[in-house]
């Protein structure tokens, strides 16, 4: 049986979050069963998904500097392939911007066979920031959620093969990641920054290795060892029960402080259906 089959990637939990009330949404109107697969950890990237007919596929990601995550991408490209099944891209932001990841998964989704008939780009807590997009996404951003989702249920209601698709600002094919600046609009430079750990605070409990979609954490002693591919994707830091771990990089630093004092105003949702007209 058909069914909504929901990709998604979300170190932090903020994509699931979103994705999650997104197809339950979905579900409510069309009555199909929601099947759920993460490829947050290495372990989730073993194996390509498989697309029955009829399928309804809604993937999500977060925004990593403009783009789809760029150590998750060969994957994400390898695993959007279908034969004309229906699609609904998301895309999750800290309230700096979306840039183009949106349109790169919307143009993966099309070069892969798939139909995208909805695409969104919701605020989520930055993955650097305690403060930038916190209590996001708020009742407000539901209700618009709720609404998109329906708007989507109706175009699914009908699918056919001839229908338009989505588009979406952006470029399908960028180039370029968003360069993270510091305090002052120079370059940040962090790429190789990585997390420490406090062995005053720590308790050796091993959640943080648990969760590296990396799986870059080790241990030595007890203790974590961070001397793999680092995303700075904060799931270590966040899941750490005591604090014991933080990134200390005074250009990474920087940039938080830059990110969280430019960006500050709430952004809005925004939202793309098929055959209608961009709403926010």
């Amino acid at each position: 049986m058909a069914k909504i089959k929901v990709h998604y990637f979300s170190p932090t939990g903020g994509t699931l979050q979103v994705v999650r009330l997104m197809a339950e949404a979905l579900d409510r109107m069309l009555h199909v069963g929601v099947e759920y697969h993460s490829y947050t950890l290495p372990t989730g990237r073993e194996v390509l998904p498989v697309f029955d007919a009829g399928d309804i596929v809604l993937w999500a990601t977060p925004v990593y500097a403009g783009r789809i995550p760029n150590k998750t991408l060969d994957y994400v490209r390898a695993a959007i392939h279908a034969n004309g099944n229906p699609s609904i891209a998301l895309v999750t932001f800290g309230n700096r911007a979306y840039d183009n990841a949106l349109a790169e998964l919307v143009g993966l989704m099309k070069e892969g066979g798939m139909k995208p008939v909805g695409a969104a780009a919701m605020v989520t807590r930055h993955a650097f920031s305690d403060t930038l997009g916190a209590g996001r996404p708020s009742a407000e951003d539901i209700a618009a959620l709720d609404h998109f989702a329906a708007q989507v249920a109706e175009r699914l209601s009908t699918f056919n093969a001839q229908l338009l698709t989505v588009s979406v600002p952006g470029e399908a094919h960028p180039e370029k990641y968003y360069t993270p600046l510091k305090v002052g609009n120079a370059p940040a430079g962090f790429l190789e920054a990585k997390p420490a750990c406090n062995s005053a605070l720590c308790t050796r409990c091993g959640k943080c290795l648990d969760v590296c979609p990396m799986g870059s954490i080790g241990e030595k002693d007890g203790m974590p060892t961070f001397d793999g591919i680092c995303i700075k994707c904060q799931a270590c830091r966040r899941r750490c029960p005591t604090g014991a771990i933080a990134f200390t990089d005074p250009e990474y630093l920087s940039h938080v402080a830059m990110i969280e004092r430019t960006f500050a105003a709430p952004k809005r949702a925004e939202f793309y259906v098929a055959g209608t007209t961009h709403s926010r």
